[in-house]
């Protein structure tokens, strides 16, 4: 990440700190928080979920007491499945003076030493307090998405393969801010119910266990896990995950959603399939579009339907809904 810049740098040499305004006027540095900047370009070149980061770093510098990291911050670091990049931060507070939200960061009450880990120069929310607060204030199907990668096992090839060369190996709780592979050990369905257990009202533990009943460790993606649950809300049958099938090559394949009394095979097509460096042995998009049309092609041979559907396609109720009837499903 790249090296914070404070006045206090630019006065043990000598210069005025008000040049750090100029330069942030002249476009050379990006201001982070007030009295906190880095250089733009090396700000541009971060994707955003490290520029969220590096913005979390920033408030740290500036705060009077360590900050705990929660909610989506601290879920970004155990690698959970939460959909696209927060725009505030999410921070643990024991007072409740105030407001809730100020300058950016949002304030939960909770405890600042119970279940608070450590990873890097931060301090966060444990995994089960995190996906605890998230199932509790995220709708149904992103609450589905967050407690299915909980319970999945770490894929640490993945997690090598999504950075760069310069990147790789990193020292022991380096800090990843990343939403694509859960980290950490996974949780148990019965530490979840243990945890809904405790809450404070009858509403909030059948809510929680709602989601915890319904979640899986088979789901593949966020992008799955949120079709799984509209097809439950929209009333269609709950498909069988991860279907296996075997290859004229006699290698394994596995289709995401398997509908056995049609012989249909459901298949959530996100981008990242396509796009991401370490997928398929590094093949070039074009490849890998051309691999998966053979690979679907030598599942349909086995008389298997299939039906398709996108992030945008999934998002739209209608849409959605008239897809997969399309494809011969029909709800309840």
């Amino acid at each position: 990440m790249p090296r914070l810049i404070l006045p206090s740098d630019l006065e043990s040499v000598g210069q005025d700190r008000r040049k750090l305004v100029a330069l942030c006027n002249k476009g050379e540095l990006t201001r982070l928080r007030r009295g906190v900047y880095v250089t733009a370009s090396d700000f541009r070149e971060l994707h955003p979920l490290q520029q969220y980061g590096l913005r979390a770093l920033a408030f740290q510098q500036l705060a009077p007491r360590q900050p705990v990291l929660c909610h989506a911050t601290a879920a970004l670091l155990w690698g959970l499945w939460i959909v696209g990049s927060p725009q505030r931060l999410h921070v643990m507070t024991e007072v409740t003076r105030g407001g809730r939200t100020e300058n950016g960061v949002i304030r939960h009450r909770g405890s600042m030493t119970e279940g608070v880990v450590h990873c890097g120069p931060f301090q966060l929310t444990d995994k089960l307090t995190t996906v605890t607060q998230l199932i509790l204030s995220l709708p149904f199907p992103y609450a589905v998405a967050v407690c299915d990668s909980s319970l999945r096992v770490p894929n640490r090839q993945h997690i090598y393969n999504q950075f760069t060369q310069a990147d790789r190996d990193p020292q022991p709780g380096e800090p990843r801010w990343q939403s694509n592979y859960p980290q950490g050990t996974p949780l148990g369905r019965e530490q979840l119910a243990a945890a809904a257990d405790l809450l404070p009202s009858r509403a909030a533990n059948v809510r929680a266990m709602a989601v915890i009943n319904f979640a899986s460790a088979l789901s593949g993606s966020a992008g799955e896990s949120i079709s799984r649950a509209k097809m439950h809300m929209f009333g269609f049958p709950i498909p069988v995950l991860q279907k296996h099938f075997t290859l004229r090559d006699g290698s394994d394949a596995f289709v995401d959603f398997w509908f056995e009394q049609l012989r249909l095979a459901g298949e959530f097509d996100g981008k990242e399939k396509y796009l991401r460096a370490g997928w398929s042995g590094g093949l070039s998009i074009q490849d890998r579009v051309l691999k998966e049309k053979q690979r679907e092609d030598q599942i349909r041979s086995q008389d298997v339907g299939f039906v398709r559907w996108t992030w945008a396609e999934m998002l739209n109720r209608e849409r959605f809904i008239a897809l997969l009837r399309q494809a011969g499903l029909r709800q309840k």
